[in-house]
């Protein structure tokens, strides 16, 4: 008997879908896609519910006749290819014709689309499976296409989903990816009733890709331009002093589609070697024009991985205009600055919308000079200013790197909840004779009865400060620093989302913030007790880490609790006085969970007596 079976159209449809459908950025991408390949020059997308409950792309396209509508949504069916010859020379973003297929699959699908400039359209509704309606619809040149309960019909895959937070993350980098390759196209995004963006058609690829970026940033970076051949580049990278902890501001395109080629990454990676310190990324914008045939694209499900023909002549062009672009610069001055003479703007646009970014002629005024009230600017380039003074600190000895620990370890008391255990803790373990001493400026070595217990000061820190910072969130009783001159710092897109979405968090730790218009935000106050927070730059730390994706904890709260213990622990290479070193173990003991940190490191580590002794021999 046969155990080998062909599987049903249903199941081929799901497993499909799985290879192009990820998340909601994957069918916002599909759909964009779709819309340009169509001609659209205005583009609105709109979500809620982080994509999972609907995501609608319209677009000004030339639309589809009925004929078309009904025929889109089938499995393979496309108007971009006829041959397999074809797919040797691709000049359009889609061209497989699985996209809508495997997005109606798994959710509730709708298509409307018309041709005619009479308003006359027709629309098909499918469930999953199969078409449900197909009726006329009023609508206006163009399409639009509506995804509902996007995997109500695959649980498995809806479970794989991250944190809302991190979702709308990636929609709006899939949105900027686009908009910063298409200069002349309009691009609007909605996210639960609230304007993310809106980037009308900007009068050069400077200027839109200054409104991605920012402006603050186009001061950093410089053009490059290369060609060999039939090959060009072109593009702006930043100089080797404006440097990120991550490469999310890294966009390389190929034929205008975003890509993750392993060869252009190698190429800026190899320009920038020995000039930038280790663990530190470029701003790069990178395009590459070739012909259709030296490319292939067809290599991956998502379109996002390509393949090149002539790999080592991109990898020589690319580094050595990168090269040439950054010797012919020289590094401008970076420096904080304080405006004597403040000027309020109102947080909303005339429109009314808070915190829409703009293109054109607003650009330098939005993303540059903007808004001051008695304010020091602390800008995205003072975040990088000391970078290489940085680099150079963590490897000095410790013994020149003076104690300045950033929470004060002298004036917190332990927590009366758990008092009971430190005196335990004390009376158990301590004794009359104990002994503190630090090791490495890192470690704190504590002899107890029968042994040594050995304490990691930074991950015991994070500890404390986490608990705390939970236990304010959730009893809601924050006490705030008032700052003499407010600062204002300038955010990404992506960090400014970031703020929107968790304003309240940060309020109950003790933040004072507000928004104060374009993408910039107002800083009025800090927690209590915080020590070196360096004008600004812890926050904009938590920023990052929250964009990054990099936290633990399940909730919003806990994420953002873990990285303001993290951000704010007295690190490693720090001296430590005596009463220092007891009061953080007493403080330790006095949290739920004295034994790991909250990204699960332990804080602790006993070596007993018995031990020691078997070192050398004497048991």
């Amino acid at each position: 008997m046969a155990i080998i079976h062909v599987l049903s159209d249903e199941v081929t449809r799901r497993i499909a879908a799985g290879e192009v459908v990820e998340r909601p950025a994957s069918v916002v991408k599909e759909l964009l896609e779709n819309a340009i390949d169509a001609g659209a020059r205005r583009l609105f997308v709109r979500t809620t519910g982080a994509g999972e409950e609907l995501i609608e792309v319209r677009d000004d396209g030339k639309g589809m006749s009925r004929e078309d509508v009904e025929l889109a949504p089938r499995n393979f069916s496309t108007s971009k290819i006829s041959s397999a010859d074809d797919l040797l020379r691709i000049t359009t973003y889609g061209f497989r014709g699985e996209a809508l297929a495997s997005i109606s699959a798994v959710s509730r699908f709708e298509l409307v689309s018309s041709e005619r400039s009479d308003g006359e359209g027709w629309k098909v509704s499918i469930d999953g499976k199969s078409i449900v309606t197909s009726e006329p619809a009023s609508h206006e040149r163009g399409t639009t296409v509506r995804v509902r309960e996007l995997f109500f019909n695959t649980p498995a895959r809806k479970r794989f989903l991250k944190s809302p937070l991190t979702e709308r993350k990636r929609i709006l980098e899939t949105i900027l990816s686009f908009a910063l390759i298409l200069p002349d196209v309009e691009f609007h995004y909605v996210d639960d009733n609230r304007h993310v963006l809106d980037f009308l058609p900007a009068p050069s690829w400077r200027e839109r890709v200054a409104s991605v970026l920012g402006g603050t940033t186009m001061h950093h970076v410089v053009p490059l331009e290369g060609e060999a051949g039939a090959l060009k580049v072109r593009g702006f990278v930043s100089l080797p002093a404006y440097t990120r902890t991550n490469r999310m501001q890294q966009y390389l395109f190929v034929n205008r589609r975003a890509v993750r080629e392993r060869t252009l990454l190698g190429a800026l990676q190899d320009a920038y070697r020995n000039v930038i310190p280790f663990k530190r990324f470029p701003v790069a914008v990178i395009a590459l024009d070739m012909p259709p045939d030296a490319v292939d694209v067809n290599v991956h499900p998502s379109k996002m991985e390509v393949r090149v023909r002539d790999e080592r002549m991109l990898f020589n062009v690319v580094r050595r205009a990168i090269k040439q672009s950054l010797s012919a610069e020289s590094e401008s001055t970076l420096s904080v600055t304080v405006d004597p003479k403040p000027r309020r703007e109102d947080a909303t646009d005339p429109a009314g919308r808070a915190g829409v970014a703009s293109t054109g002629s607003e650009a330098h005024d939005l993303f540059g000079a903007g808004p001051r009230e008695n304010a020091n600017v602390i800008s995205l380039q003072e975040r990088i200013k000391d970078a290489y003074s940085e680099y150079v600190l963590r490897h000095q000895p410790p013994e020149r790197s003076p104690f300045n620990p950033q929470l004060s370890l002298k004036t917190t008391e332990p927590m009366e909840k758990t008092r009971e255990a430190v005196e335990e803790w004390r009376r158990r373990g301590l004794g009359d004779d104990a002994l503190f001493w630090q090791f490495n400026a890192a470690y704190i070595f504590v002899q107890v009865r029968g042994g040594i217990v050995v304490v990691d000061q930074h991950a015991a820190h994070e500890r404390i400060i986490f608990d705390t910072a939970r236990k304010q969130i959730a009893e809601q009783s924050p006490v705030s620093q008032q700052i003499l001159f407010r600062i204002r710092l300038d955010l990404s897109l992506a960090e400014l989302e970031a703020f929107r979405g968790s304003r309240e968090v940060f309020e109950k730790l003790g933040f004072d913030l507000e928004p104060f218009g374009g993408k910039s935000i107002l800083v009025r106050g800090y927690p209590q007790g915080l020590r070196n927070w360096d004008e600004g730059k812890l926050l904009l730390q938590i920023f990052d880490d929250i964009v990054q994706d990099r936290l633990p904890g399940d909730t919003v709260a806990d994420r953002i609790a873990a990285s303001f213990a993290c951000r704010s622990a007295v690190k490693a290479g720090k001296k430590l006085n005596l009463e220092e070193m007891r009061m953080l173990a007493d403080q330790l003991f006095s949290t739920e969970n004295p034994y790991s940190c909250p990204h699960g490191r332990p804080t602790i580590h006993r070596i007993s007596l018995d031990e020691v002794e078997r070192w050398f021999h004497r048991r």
